[in-house]
């Protein structure tokens, strides 16, 4: 396969390795349904085949599932959300991402403008951002 120029950082390549098997954990678990796991591996960088491709091979594994303890369970989701944090900032960008989460309201405009700050934006910059995506909401 040729290469297309995307160079991957190993601690990139690593998290979203980790991430995947979680998917396929939750998904042999019966957890993820098919188009839902689609959906999170298109989510990740997946094509709409691939991504169809790799739950078609995971329908087919024939595996034995142990129960999970709560806690177990309850420390799976959260590596998966901070995998899933960690890989939609890196493919997004912080700022397309902190955009985001100001639009769906899940941040103040004060803590968007510290999070810009805090990932190299100057201060100025950052309040006139906020103001623009105030104004697109």
């Amino acid at each position: 396969m040729p290469d297309k120029g995307k160079i991957m950082s190993q601690i990139y390549y690593e998290r979203q390795s980790k991430l995947l098997n979680l998917y396929q954990e939750l998904y042999v678990r019966k957890e993820m349904d098919d188009s839902e796991t689609v959906v999170a591996l298109r989510m990740i960088g997946f094509s709409e085949t691939i991504a169809a491709n790799r739950v078609k091979e995971w329908a087919a594994l024939i595996t034995t599932i142990a129960p999970y303890t709560d806690k177990v369970k309850k420390q799976k989701l959260k590596e998966r959300a901070s995998l899933e944090k960690y890989v939609l900032q890196m493919q997004l960008g912080k700022k397309y991402y902190l955009r985001l989460k100001y639009k769906r309201k899940e941040l103040s405009k004060d803590d968007t403008v510290k999070k810009l700050v805090k990932s190299g934006c100057k201060e100025e910059i950052a309040k006139e951002l906020v103001k623009e995506w105030e104004a697109q909401r």
